[in-house]
Formats: structure tokens, sequence, C-alpha cells
């Protein structure tokens, strides 16, 4: 019987010290968990976005000057904080990647059989791909349709078309429909194959253009350094132009959308020489081997038996860098938004002003744009045991749209349920909407077998890899729910909740 007393006795004394405490006008205790909440609010999440989207970070282009500076601030933040160092070199994990930075001032200007003259703009008119090479080239165009040679199917649309020396205008995906009941294979709509292929066939540069969707809009040229396997062809000029472009370049042989058309409906080529001539002049410096890091901080976790298990938080850090002296991308949604939430449930969980008992591991990522490179570098080096691992979370473009998803609720269905369940009892943001197998960076985590949930906004994308990506776009107050949700099931997890193994084939 007396050794029931105790837990009673420290209980009554417990109630009567926060009558006193109460009685006296004094603040009472919080809970580890509000008190890491009354961290995280728009303003805070909004200033670490400004900084990062700021001109003076450049882009954000992994092994620029920008980037760089990115991850000293983000380290001088982590030390603050009093985190530990979970990187080779301090808190950097360090890696090489592709680097290619454009300079100088890109152009592109076209001619026509009429006479008529037009300087394009870059931003709105014309963007280089982020692989693009460097040289100065003028010449006739050539429509390529698809920009596609696989003969051994049936299917080429470089086939009778000399364009030895000239400038091929291309469509920028592969077709939807299949030939001959077979897909096409990924490789070749990649922008770095389609380049070799127009390279192969003696073309001097490319340039290359999304179609209209089927509702009929289309979006301008994006800023992507997604460019996709093989050897940079450093002398190779290649850039994307809006519709409104490539119908110019086209002249008379019609618009693209009915030349697509055309194409779609007989399943042959339509390509032709066009009335027109171009310039282009572009001008990068390329590194095979860039040195660059992610950036790795890590909680320790209280308890005996479960500080050795770790949850990893993470974002990654980079966007696609600048264009020339005047251009450059913000990147504010992606992902400005996701490394500054990464920041803030750091400081959460330091606020909470005790430790969980797992560990929690703080990365923000570099490469996710050229291909989840540093996600795939950690999963392959990673700072703590993935058998040890029990979820990681990721939160990519968080600030921008109307609502809440979570991601990979049908191959964690019990992390998404608790997500779930947690939101319904506060802000009641997110949408039934989920998926499976990662994305961004939680794929490698997902493919190395591990619990993941993806954090997004609903309706996240209308500034996606374009310069007006800015801190002005953002839904502050959306925001700062999604982050406070995002701690509140972290620290659940982060505490002890373990879910079953994630479902196979999801």
């Amino acid at each position: 019987m007396l050794r029931h007393c105790r837990p009673i006795t420290i209980w009554l004394s417990s109630v009567v010290l926060l009558i006193s405490l109460a009685s006296c006008g004094q603040r009472l205790p919080e809970d580890p968990v509000t008190s890491g909440l009354t961290t995280i609010d728009a303003e805070s999440l909004l200033d670490d976005v400004r900084w990062l989207a700021s001109p003076q970070l450049s882009g954000r282009l992994p092994g620029s000057p920008g980037y760089d500076a990115a991850v000293r601030g983000v380290v001088r933040r982590f030390e603050k904080l009093g985190l530990s160092a979970g990187g080779n070199a301090g808190f950097c994990q360090q890696l090489n990647m592709e680097y290619n930075q454009i300079v100088g001032e890109p152009q592109l200007a076209m001619t026509a059989a009429t006479g008529e003259h037009h300087d394009f703009q870059l931003g709105s008119d014309f963007l280089c791909r982020g692989f693009t090479g460097s040289g100065q080239v003028a010449a006739p165009v050539v429509f390529v349709g698809y920009g596609i040679a696989q003969p051994e199917r049936g299917y080429d649309d470089y086939a009778g078309m000399d364009v030895g020396g000239k400038i091929v205008l291309c469509l920028k995906p592969n077709p939807r429909w299949r030939l001959n009941n077979e897909a096409w294979d990924w490789r070749s709509s990649t922008p770095r194959i389609k380049s070799r292929t127009a390279a192969d066939h003696g073309a001097a540069a490319l340039i290359w253009v999304s179609p209209p969707r089927e509702d009929g809009h289309s979006r301008g040229p994006i800023g992507s350094v997604l460019h996709g396997p093989g050897e940079q062809d450093a002398d190779f000029p290649q850039l994307e132009v809006s519709v409104e472009v490539a119908d110019r370049l086209l002249g008379r042989m019609g618009r693209l959308s009915e030349l697509k058309t055309l194409i779609d409906e007989t399943q042959q080529p339509a390509s032709a020489i066009l009335p027109t001539r171009a310039l282009m002049d572009i001008s990068a410096e390329y590194d095979p081997a860039r040195q660059t890091c992610n950036v790795v901080g890590i909680l320790p976790g209280a308890d005996p038996e479960l500080r050795d298990e770790y949850l990893v938080i993470g974002a990654h850090l980079d966007h696609v860098g600048r264009q020339g002296e005047h251009l450059y991308f913000p990147g504010a949604n992606d992902n400005a938004s996701g490394a500054a939430a990464v920041l803030a449930l750091a400081r959460a969980f330091v606020a909470a002003g005790e430790r969980p008992a797992r560990s929690v591991v703080f990365v923000l990522f570099a490469g996710e744009e050229q291909g989840l490179d540093g996600a795939r570098h950690y999963v392959s080096t990673p700072a703590r045991p993935l058998d040890d691992t029990v979820a990681m979370f990721n939160l990519d473009c968080v600030a921008c749209g109307d609502s809440i998803r979570v991601g990979n609720g049908k191959s964690s269905p019990e992390l998404w349920e608790l997500a779930r369940r947690i939101d319904a009892d506060n802000a009641a943001l997110t949408v039934a909407q989920t998926w499976s197998g990662g994305g961004a960076d939680a794929t490698p985590f997902h493919e190395a077998g591990l619990h993941t949930l993806y954090w997004v906004t609903t309706n996240s994308y209308p500034h996606l890899h374009a310069p007006s990506d800015t801190p002005e776009t953002l839904n502050g107050p959306l925001y700062a729910e999604l982050v406070r949700l995002a701690f509140r099931t972290a620290w659940e997890v982060a505490q002890g909740f373990t879910p079953a193994e994630p479902v196979v084939g999801e």
C-alpha cells in the first residue's frame, strides 16, 4: 500500500504548487509543446524567408557564393541554438555536384524573312537552361517536333532534315501518346539527351518550348537546373522560350499548337526549315565537381533508451541561381519557405525547455533542384544510422496556397493519421488528398524503407521557378499554421510515437 502513496503525494504537491502560483499572480509553467509553439509565428518565418530569398543570396545555386552565404547563416543559427554538429566538416556534410553559373547577359534575337527584327527579353521571353553551354550562334532555325531521333522504333524528327550549323527548335516534353503501344523512355525527354541528339545531328544550338496545356494555358519559360544524365556539352547553347516567341520563330509555318496537334494526330514528324534566323549569345562557367554541402544539426534526445533513435526533419536550401547581372530566382516558396520552417522547428524544439526522448536531426539539403543530390548523399552517408531512424519529415513549398497537404499517407498511414488528428484538434487546415512513394527529398528516404511525411501547401505553385517567387506572394498565416502542425506532429514522434512498418509497394 505504501508504494502507491508517493505518486499521489507528488501529484497533490503539484496541484498545491499550481494553485499557489496562480493565487500569487505568477505565470503557470507551460508544457513543452506550448513553449515551443510560442516561437512559431508568421513574421519570424517570413523574416528568414526574406533573408534566404534576398538578392544577396542570388538564388542559392549550390556551389555559388550565394549558396555558401546561406550555409554560413544556417550554421550560425544552429550554433546559437546549441545543436550538435552532424557533418563531416562541422555542421557541413560535404559533397560534390555539377555546377554551371550563367554569366554575362544572355541574348536572343530573331530576323524574319520579311526583314522584321526582334530582340527578346530575358526572363519573360526566354531563359537559359541551367546547364546550357556557352557560345554565340547566328543561324537559320529548324523546327524538329519533339526533338526525338529513334529510327529503330519508327520515329525520327530529324529524318531528311539538314540541321548542320543551324539552331533547332523543339517541344520540351516527349509525346503523351505511345508509339506501337510502347511508352517513351524518360531519358530521351531530358534536356541533356535532347541537346545531345541535336548536337549529334550537327546542330549548333537548341531552343525548346513547353506547349500549351489542353486548357489552352501556357506558362512562360522557367528557371531549371534539372538536366538529366550524361556529359556536359560546354559549347552547345540551350534556351527555353515562351509559346509566343516560338510562334514568332515559326512564322508562316503556323502556330506551335497547330503543329503539335498535327504531330500528335498523325504520330508522324512535321519538321521544317523555318523562315527565320536567330541569334543566341550565352556565357557559362562550368565545373563538373564543385564542392558544396548539406547542413546538419542534431538535438540529442533525453531518454536513455530512445536517444539513439532519430527523427530527421529536412528541406532543401538550394534553388536555381541567377542568369546575367539583373535576373535571379528568389525561390521564396521553393524552398526558402521549407528551409525557414526547419530553422523554426529547431528553435521550437530548443524552446520547449526539455529535450524529447528521441534525437532530432535537422538537415538543409543541397541539390534538390538538380535531382535530389543532397538528400541522396545523406541517405548514402547518413549523419546518424538509417537503421535507427524512425521517420523523415520533408518540408517543400509550404507557404503559398490555401490549405495543407501531408503527403505519403498511403505509405505511412499511421503517421499521416497522427498529423490529421492533431490538425483536427487545432487549425483544421489539412485536406484528405495524399499520395505514396516519397516525393522530392523524401524520395531517397522512402526508397531506403523509412517512414516519410511530405509537408506542402495546396495550390502552392503559381510562381514555380519564376522570378516572381517572392516573399510578397506567401500566405503568412497558413505558413505559420503548417509549421505549428509539423512541430506538434514531430514532437509526438520524438517523444516515442512509433508507426508500424511502411506499407510495402506504396
